[in-house]
C-alpha cells in the first residue's frame, strides 16, 4: 500500500538544531514508515522552528527530488502583502502545491476580508487552501466560516486540517460542498483513540472516500500511530488506496509535475 502523508512539519527541539538535521530526520521518518512521499507545511511566521516557505522550498527543491512537496504558509496578521507576493513567486515557479492558513492558532477568521486575495491567488494557480481547525479557539476556523468561504468561492478547493477535532461529526454536516476535503492529521493523537473519533472517521470515509486524506501531523504526532489507526479500521482496499495515497496525489496534482 502506497502512503502519502499529506500533513506534516519539520521536527523541532534541541535534537535538530539545523534545517539540514530536520530534513534528514523527516526523510528518515518517511523511510521508517514506508511512506512514498509527503507534504511538508510551512509556518506563517518568519520566526519559527518548522520552517518558512522560503526555507522549505530551498530545503526541498523540486528540481532535485520528487518525494517531498511544500505547502506555503501565510497570516493576515504579519507581513501579509510581502508574504503573499512571495507565495505568488513560489507558485509561479511551481515550488509549492498549496497555501496554509492557521485560524485558531492565530486570532483571525477564515472569512477575514484580507484573505480574499489568498483565495483568489489559490484559484488563479489552481492550488488548494488548507486551514487549521479544532482545539483552541475553534470558532476562527469553524464549519460556518468554511461554508461562507466556499459559497463565495465555489471553485476553491479547501482542506479542513484535523477535521474539527474533537468534533469530527461537523465534517458530516459539510458534505454538500464538493470542494471541501478532510485531512486526518492529529485525529489519532491519543494512544487509545476514543470511539466517537474512530466512528466519525469511519462514517466520513464511507461517505466521501474521494475527499479524505491521510495525514499524521508528524512531528507533533506519531506517523506510525496514524498509519496503524487507519489500517486497523479495515477499510475496503479501494478506500484505503484513495485515503492513503491517491486523493493527495489528485488534490495536489503531485503526478502532473506541478511542483
Amino acid at each position: 500500500m502506497m502512503i502519502t502523508d499529506a500533513h506534516l512539519h519539520l521536527p523541532v527541539g534541541d535534537a535538530y538544531p539545523t534545517l539540514q538535521s530536520k530534513k534528514e530526520k523527516l526523510l528518515a521518518e518517511l523511510d521508517e514508515n514506508h511512506a512514498a512521499r509527503c507534504i511538508v507545511i510551512a509556518d506563517s511566521w518568519q520566526e519559527t522552528e518548522i520552517g518558512t516557505t522560503d526555507e522549505l522550498t530551498a530545503l526541498f527543491p523540486r528540481q532535485a527530488q520528487s518525494r517531498v512537496f511544500v505547502v506555503g504558509g501565510i497570516s493576515p496578521l504579519v507581513q501579509f502583502e510581502e508574504t503573499l507576493a512571495d507565495l505568488r513567486r513560489h507558485l509561479e515557479q511551481k515550488q509549492i502545491v498549496g497555501i496554509k492558513l492557521y485560524p485558531g492558532h492565530e486570532p483571525f477568521c477564515l472569512t477575514d476580508a484580507r484573505l480574499s486575495s489568498v483565495y483568489e491567488t489559490a484559484l488563479q494557480y489552481q492550488v488548494p487552501v488548507l486551514f487549521h481547525s479544532g482545539w483552541e479557539h475553534p470558532e476562527y476556523g469553524d464549519a460556518d466560516a468554511a461554508a461562507a468561504v466556499l459559497e463565495r468561492y465555489p471553485e476553491l478547493r479547501l482542506v479542513c486540517c484535523h477535521c474539527w477535532y474533537p468534533q469530527i461529526g461537523k465534517c458530516m454536516q459539510m458534505l454538500a460542498y464538493p470542494n471541501l476535503y478532510f485531512d486526518l492529521s492529529s485525529v489519532a493523537d491519543e494512544a487509545e483513540v476514543p470511539e466517537q473519533i474512530a466512528s466519525g472517521v469511519r462514517r466520513l470515509t464511507e461517505a466521501v472516500p474521494e475527499r479524505v486524506l491521510f495525514g499524521s501531523d508528524s512531528f507533533g504526532c506519531s506517523m506510525a500511530q496514524h498509519i496503524r489507526f487507519l489500517r486497523d479500521m479495515h477499510l475496503p482496499p479501494e478506500t484505503e488506496r484513495l485515503v492513503f495515497h491517491e486523493n493527495a496525489g489528485r488534490l495536489y496534482q503531485l503526478e502532473q509535475g506541478r511542483a
